[in-house]
């Protein structure tokens, strides 16, 4: 990989992707155009199966021989973006994945490169609960710390065992240490439940008093953790279970169905005036959006006596709407993951969330066959990331090894949402105007 730096006899060369990952090198740019665009979306990396930067080629086919790395049984599933890296996650749904979080460089040297295990191998061959176990999500907050939510769990897909309690692990990204560990309570650790989304609540640029929000997908709560007081308690509503209208799936004549619940959570601009923020929520089997007042959730005794404090917004999204990731950027507009459409959406939150005023800047039944996960970076000019993975054929059939199965893109989100909808400076006559009661059947 390194054969165009140093001679590879030279010692510095098993140093390099060390610096790599650390941001200390920048790689070379590609002298190549990226090899897709799909709308205003640029392909920058691509995948048919994952590998990984093992220390020696003799032990990744040690790996491969006693059955720690089966490459078929690896799918990325999770990214986020700081700065010059771009972090990628791997849940073990299948026996064989030996790495749940991994590091890539922002500016691809090469679109199909082996993944560097973040922060380093030690983190994921120990049996260990101060490993790293299983991971869905990761986001990096503004204060330049990377929050790992770590499930807990192997063989998500066949057997599911619980290994090792849910926690969160912080990152400190200047210096890849971690600086806070915190396993979930027992009392919320359901049985059968597993998280897998996170949400990061940074404001002002208080490192201190910052709160996470985590998703137990298929026991349908949300947990707040307040990094502060180290406390955390969970929270429960009938609008995080799933829709019984909106649990089949179709993805390419692949049927399926899924009751998971609450999954998707976008944080919208914070308010200095009101000093609160709106958390924008759905489950994974719905065709519709909601939220609440983040002031609610925060009080650890008070959220339960507020009444109709989480809502339902406008319309729903229609048949075949599940959204799997959503993100808002800092000018209030949410995009989302249209996983049964093959489609990125978006929607302008200054306008009814109705099916006329939800946008789609990117739809391709090629590169966004599941559409996964989806992130807004923290650049003063911002981008939003997708990653594709085609999970339901890797559970429910075969990936085709030589087709390009996974890829992660991006496109500036001025570009993306540029004549439509979504631009503030879009209106039409009746942009305004809700919807008739009665016309909303999902």
């Amino acid at each position: 990989m390194f054969s165009t730096l140093v001679h590879k006899n030279d010692p510095i060369a098993s140093l390099l992707p060390f610096f790599l990952q650390l941001g200390l090198l920048d790689p070379p740019h590609l002298d190549h155009e990226p090899p897709e665009r799909t709308g205003p979306f640029r392909t920058w990396y691509q995948w048919k199966t994952l590998d990984y930067d093992y220390p020696s080629e003799i032990d990744r086919l040690a790996a491969i021989d006693n059955e720690d790395f089966i490459p078929k049984n690896n799918l990325p599933l999770g990214l986020e973006v700081y700065k010059n890296r771009l972090f990628v996650t791997m849940p073990k749904w299948k026996p064989g994945v030996p790495v749940t979080l991994a590091v890539l460089p922002r500016k691809p040297k090469h679109p199909s490169p082996k993944l560097v295990p973040y922060p380093n191998w030690d983190y994921h061959i120990t049996e260990s609960c101060e490993g790293l176990t299983s991971v869905f999500r990761v986001q990096a907050d503004t204060c330049g710390r990377l929050w790992v939510l770590d499930s807990g769990q192997i063989d998500i897909s066949i057997k599911p065992k619980q290994v090792c309690p849910p926690q969160i692990v912080v990152f400190d990204l200047a210096t890849d240490k971690p600086v806070l560990r915190y396993e979930l309570p027992e009392e919320f650790i359901k049985q059968d439940g597993l998280f897998t989304n996170i949400a990061v609540d940074v404001r002002d640029g208080d490192c201190v008093n910052v709160h996470a929000y985590l998703t137990d997908v298929w026991r349908y709560g949300l947990v707040v953790f307040s990094m502060k007081r180290m406390r955390s308690w969970r929270i429960t509503d009938h609008l995080f279970y799933p829709d019984p209208l909106s649990a089949a799936y179709n993805v390419h004549g692949l049927e399926f169905e899924w009751v998971d619940g609450i999954f998707g959570l976008a944080l919208g601009p914070y308010s200095r005036k009101a000093q609160d923020r709106i958390l924008y929520f759905h489950p994974m089997s719905s065709f519709r959006e909601f939220y609440v007042k983040t002031s609610v959730i925060c009080n650890e005794t008070g959220w339960n006596d507020v009444k109709d404090a989480f809502k339902v917004i406008g319309q729903s999204r229609g048949k075949f709407g599940h959204v799997s990731a959503s993100g808002m950027d800092r000018n209030g507009i949410l995009f989302f993951n249209m996983v049964t459409r093959d489609s990125i959406g978006c929607w302008d939150s200054r306008k009814p969330y109705k099916r006329d005023n939800l946008g789609i800047v990117a739809k391709s039944t090629k590169t966004l066959v599941f559409p996964n996960d989806l992130k807004i970076d923290n650049e003063e000019r911002q981008s939003v990331w997708v990653l594709s993975n085609r999970l339901p054929f890797y559970l429910y059939r075969n990936l085709n090894k030589n087709d390009i199965n996974f890829r992660i893109m991006s496109a500036y989100v001025d570009e993306a949402i540029t004549d439509s909808i979504c631009d503030p400076d879009i209106k039409r006559f009746d942009t305004f105007k809700t919807y008739p009661d009665g016309e909303d059947c999902y």
